[in-house]
């Protein structure tokens, strides 16, 4: 999977669900993990953020007690 095949495939992301399933085959093509490129690309370059405002979401890392 390319770079710009994984960015494709997060921005297609229409709910919070999807977006978790295409992590899956990210991971999955890269051996279990993201890219050493992952966080540059797709958070920092604000794809998550941007993609996460079709459901509603941020895209911010959220702590939550149990």
């Amino acid at each position: 999977m390319t770079q710009q095949e994984v960015i494709d495939l997060m921005k297609s992301s229409n709910t919070e669900a999807e977006w978790n399933a295409n992590a899956d085959k990210v991971k999955k093509a890269f051996d279990g993990g993201y890219p050493n490129w992952w966080f540059a690309t797709i958070v920092m370059s604000g794809i998550l953020r941007e993609t996460a405002a079709k459901w509603g979401d941020d895209g911010e890392i959220k702590i939550f007690t149990l």
